[in-house]
């Protein structure tokens, strides 16, 4: 059975570095024959949650908006990609607001839809000192999938990037981009990557037990 990839785009800016790398690997993805679905945040309606716990009491969200069909579309995924630029150490506005919301899942109900999924993250960043910049961003990630029971299969940051396409001077990033698009499908099915990649997280700091 074919393996369904469903990506989450959460950068604000438009055709900016985020957007540039997401299209690369969705190329990359269709010209090895993988189904991709995209979600642009920016272009959704999705309310903030605002910590009434009615997914915890009775397994419902008490909003009726756009995360709505983006949970059916993450429950119908095995491999989630996520993307956001570096903002003050951690996601942008869009995609914290979408991840708040997953904590719809956080009732045993839910969880079942989402546990045992896998995810990767795709972060672009102005900083150059990646082992350094991308800490805090490492230990929420772990953290929130962790909690979700979802496998974190890698993190790739691409440093040094800040105007707006200014990816684009960098081919060797459009490459690697392109690269892991066509292994999306491994990563689906094997946690794990079939070409060789510089600038990915070590595998032992993706998912690793917080308990």
């Amino acid at each position: 059975m074919s393996k369904s990839i469903l990506i989450i785009n959460g950068a604000a800016r438009v055709n900016g570095n985020t957007d540039i790398l997401v299209d690369k690997i969705i190329e990359g993805s269709i010209n090895a024959g993988v189904n991709v679905t995209i979600f642009k945040l920016r272009e959704k309606r999705i309310a903030n949650c605002i910590g009434c716990y009615q997914c915890l009491k009775e397994s419902t969200c008490s909003f009726q908006d756009d995360m709505t069909d983006l949970r059916r579309a993450i429950e119908k995924s095995d491999l989630m990609v996520l993307a956001s630029p570096l903002y003050w150490c951690g996601v942008t506005g869009l995609m914290k607001t979408f991840i708040d919301r997953l904590f719809f899942y956080y009732h045993p109900q839910n969880r079942g839809s989402i546990s045992g999924k896998k995810a990767m993250i795709v972060t672009p960043m102005n900083q150059k000192d990646v082992a350094h910049e991308s800490e805090v961003l490492i230990e929420f990630y772990n953290r929130l999938f962790n909690c979700l029971g979802v496998k974190i299969v890698n993190m790739f940051f691409f440093s040094d990037i800040m105007e707006k396409g200014a990816v684009l001077n960098k081919p060797a990033y459009i490459n690697q981009a392109y690269s892991v698009g066509k292994d999306l499908i491994n990563w689906a099915e094997n946690g794990r990557l079939t070409t060789e990649v510089g600038w990915a997280l070590p595998t032992e700091k993706c998912g690793k037990n917080l308990a």
